[in-house]
């Protein structure tokens, strides 16, 4: 989302990192996924890309938009269709409208991508299995996204099935 703000909107004045925060002196990276338990100039109230696997889906995608869409915390399992790695992921932040497939640097790194925010990332060969209505819209650890998202893959038919059905939409 960007840059946390004294007073949570884009007009207010961009947030630095206390000395017992992360990463003092640097601003605060937001998440739309949050935890609303922590203060707003709290770092831990986001998602740490750093550590934790998560995508961003397009509005369009996620609910209330459309019906039985995708909701913030549900599970997703993310497979590298070059090399075979998959990974479980929660959708923790809204991206562009016009694009599907933007991942924290935990997921990247988990799929054997390159992980930097700026030069990062491919732009194909990645398959998305998302499961509406699986999460409970917050944040969570992730050992539970690991345990979560495999379940839900194995329920839905494994790597395989994710693949087939890549394949499919080509």
């Amino acid at each position: 989302m960007g840059a946390g703000t004294d007073n949570g909107k884009p007009s207010g004045t961009p947030v630095r990192q206390g000395p017992n925060d992360p990463f003092p002196g640097f601003y605060i990276s937001t998440t739309a996924l949050q935890d609303a338990s922590k203060q707003r100039t709290d770092p831990g109230r986001y998602v740490d890309s750093r550590t934790v696997p998560y995508v961003a889906l397009p509005p369009a995608v996620l609910a209330p938009r459309r019906e039985g869409g995708a909701r913030l915390g549900d599970f997703v399992a993310v497979m590298n269709l070059t090399n075979d790695k998959v990974a479980s992921a929660i959708v923790a932040d809204i991206g562009p409208k016009d694009k599907l497939g933007e991942g924290s640097i935990a997921l990247a790194e988990a799929l054997g991508i390159p992980s930097s925010p700026r030069t990062g990332g491919v732009k194909s060969h990645v398959a998305y299995g998302v499961f509406p209505r699986s999460g409970d819209r917050k944040p969570r650890p992730v050992e539970d996204i690991s345990k979560g998202g495999a379940l839900l893959l194995a329920e839905f038919g494994g790597a395989a099935q994710l693949s087939a059905c890549s394949a499919e939409a080509r």
